[in-house]
């Protein structure tokens, strides 16, 4: 299965990790536009690692998965 991920990141400094969630996400398809939040599209789990870990270089929280979304991340990769 091919599934869509998006990868969240906090544009304030080191406020939350940055996150991968599915894009069926309640939290993805439900959030509202901020100018502190950003979603990055990711077509594949690969991707999406890779993404998130460039993004969280300069994140002292790191990278994970949403927990939102892990148990369906790992069932479906």
């Amino acid at each position: 299965m091919n599934l869509k991920f998006v990868i969240f990141e906090d544009l304030a400094p080191n406020t939350s990790a940055v996150k991968i969630h599915l894009k069926t996400c309640y939290y993805f398809r439900y959030h509202k536009p901020t100018t502190t939040t950003k979603w990055h599209n990711a077509t594949d789990y690969q991707n999406a690692k890779i993404l998130a870990k460039q993004i969280a270089k300069n994140c002292k929280k790191g990278w994970r998965n949403a927990k939102c979304c892990t148990q369906k991340v790992m069932h479906d990769v």
